[in-house]
């Protein structure tokens, strides 16, 4: 796909829903390219290209009915050349008026620069092996069999839950493996279990914002957030709330 009709895929853009990891079908969307409207092709559910437009870096903004607004530098730098991907996690409006009700955590914290959690009560899968030359982690499901790694970023917990280290997932191997874009950073620990991140947003006063579904009895996340360079975990009940300090 690093060309349509003859012409250059400059930018592909996916739309995720992070509370569900699942493509966004709303179609009242606008797109901002700096500080002007720009209206890249639809290709399917929650996926838009830009052809021919150029690859400078530049601020893009999302404006999706039902969430709140998107924004994020495109460094094409950090982008593939083939095919420069860029997966805009939305986080649910608290006014959305479809699907399950929302639970979340806002307030204000100075120098606040990234906020994130993984859901402990829904894991993806767990790994048993890895080989730090070939950065391949094999992983296995609850159940057995093919496992499925649809998203990009999952949280790899640490033997003492009390935090765990990020991953960019870049797809299978095997039916049992996965390949990682980089290396692990701490050694591996037997059946460490794997979860999907949940992104919150977060402006450069400080202010933050991070929505769960209210979907089971127990809602607890492990918040992974990023304060004036130190990256710091906190595990919250989102039932009955908390503050970042």
């Amino acid at each position: 796909m690093a060309s349509v009709f003859g012409s250059r895929l400059d930018l592909l853009v996916r739309l995720i829903d992070t509370t569900t990891g699942a493509a966004v079908d709303e179609r009242n969307v606008l797109f901002m390219r700096d500080e002007r409207e720009v209206r890249p092709e639809s290709r399917g559910v929650g996926t838009y290209i830009f052809i021919n437009t150029g690859r400078e870096d530049f601020l893009m903004r999302i404006r999706v009915k039902g969430f709140d607004e998107f924004e994020t530098l495109v460094r094409y730098e950090e982008l593939d050349e083939r095919i420069p991907v860029c997966n805009a996690f939305l986080i649910p409006s608290e006014n959305a008026s479809k699907g399950e009700k929302l639970l979340g955590l806002s307030g204000n914290l100075p120098f606040l620069e990234s906020l994130e959690a993984v859901d402990l009560n829904r894991i993806a899968c767990n790994a048993n092996e890895y080989d730090p030359k070939t950065k391949i982690l094999k992983v296995f499901g609850q159940t057995g069999g093919r496992v499925y790694l649809y998203d990009t970023y999952y949280g790899l917990l640490d033997e003492s839950r009390e935090s765990y280290e990020k991953i960019e997932v870049l797809g299978n191997e095997t039916p049992q493996s996965v390949k990682l874009r980089n290396p692990l950073e701490k050694e591996l620990a037997s059946n460490s279990p794997i979860f999907r991140v949940v992104f919150g947003s977060v402006k450069e006063n400080g202010d933050y914002v991070l929505r769960v579904r209210d979907n089971a009895k127990d809602i607890i996340y492990l918040l992974r957030y990023k304060v004036n360079g130190e990256v710091k975990f906190k595990k919250v009940d989102f039932r009955e709330g908390a503050e970042l300090s």
